[in-house]
């Protein structure tokens, strides 16, 4: 049970991280190798504002319990998002919006390039070395279960972000026109929908969505400059698995994913090796058995 539960916590932060790469994908059409780097900015930001902008008096606040540790990632996700939003939002504007629409290979190709600019300027800013974040340590015990707060703070943040994902997709306007899009920008635009505006307001809910998982990763784990090609593997195996373009797809295959690793890291001594392994073959074998994944892309919606 410790095992199944902790995969769960896990898959969470792995479905918030996919949900903004299918939400890109599903849109846009493009391939965004960036995306784990875009992850990487919103670590390194949590990082700034935990260790170098909060006076010291305010992070023993963030950590003194469970609500605190959570109010703390709030204010950092309220902080964070609108700057990777608009950041998003001119990367779009100015990179990839000539391109949108062209051949395949032209934004896959940008955004590499676009991965290698960020992780050298982060590399010149703050060295290679592994940072950490001092957070708040301990475990959350529920009868037979050890929960660590910084995985149970990731959790119910990435539920709350992932609920407000789907709320706004199904109910407000622009979610509405974003849903239309994907289905088909033509006839969106024959509607009425200002689909480059669309497109423009998806990379920027796309790069928060990323910087968020970012901010998560960053109250669990050391990181680094390059920790975002661990992650765009995962995010593109979870995408696969679930569906491309299909949102409840990234929710599902964040979870099993997540919960595969839990138990690879269980059974065998080698597996933390192997997480990565497991991705890869999952990826692999959706490709080859079902490549619209488990429910579909976006062409079955």
């Amino acid at each position: 049970m410790q095992v199944l539960v902790s995969g769960i916590l896990q898959g969470g932060l792995y479905a918030v991280i996919a949900m903004g790469l299918t939400m890109i994908f599903g849109v846009m059409r493009i391939i965004n190798v960036a995306h784990g780097e875009f992850l990487m900015v919103g670590a390194y930001m949590a990082f700034v504002f935990f260790t170098l902008l909060l006076p010291e008096e305010l992070h023993s606040l963030f950590t003194a319990n469970l609500g605190m540790a959570i109010l703390g990632v709030g204010v950092v996700l309220l902080i964070c998002l609108p700057l990777t939003f608009l950041f998003g939002m001119g990367v779009q504007r100015l990179v990839l919006n000539p391109v949108v629409g062209g051949p395949e290979l032209t934004p896959l190709l940008i955004t590499f390039g676009l991965s290698l600019i960020l992780i050298n300027t982060f590399i010149s800013i703050f060295t290679s070395d592994f940072r950490a974040i001092p957070y708040m340590s301990g475990a959350l015990v529920v009868g037979n279960l050890a929960l660590g707060y910084p995985q149970v703070v990731s959790f119910i943040v990435s539920a709350a972000v992932t609920g407000g994902v789907f709320g706004f997709l199904k109910f407000s306007r622009l979610g509405k026109a974003v849903r239309a899009t994907a289905q088909n920008s033509e006839v969106a635009m024959v509607c009425g929908i200002n689909v480059e505006r669309i497109y423009l307001y998806t990379f920027g809910f796309g790069t928060a969505l990323a910087a968020t998982g970012g901010i998560l990763v960053s109250i669990q784990l050391s990181f680094f400059p390059e920790i975002g090609g661990i992650y765009i593997l995962r995010s593109f195996a979870i995408i696969i698995l679930g569906g491309r373009g299909n949102y409840l797809g990234a929710l599902v295959g964040g979870i099993l994913l997540g919960v595969i690793e839990g138990f690879i890291s269980y059974l065998v001594s080698q597996g933390s090796q192997l997480q990565e392994l497991a991705a890869y073959t999952l990826l692999v074998f959706m490709l080859l058995v079902r490549p619209q994944g488990l429910l579909g892309g976006i062409a079955d919606e």
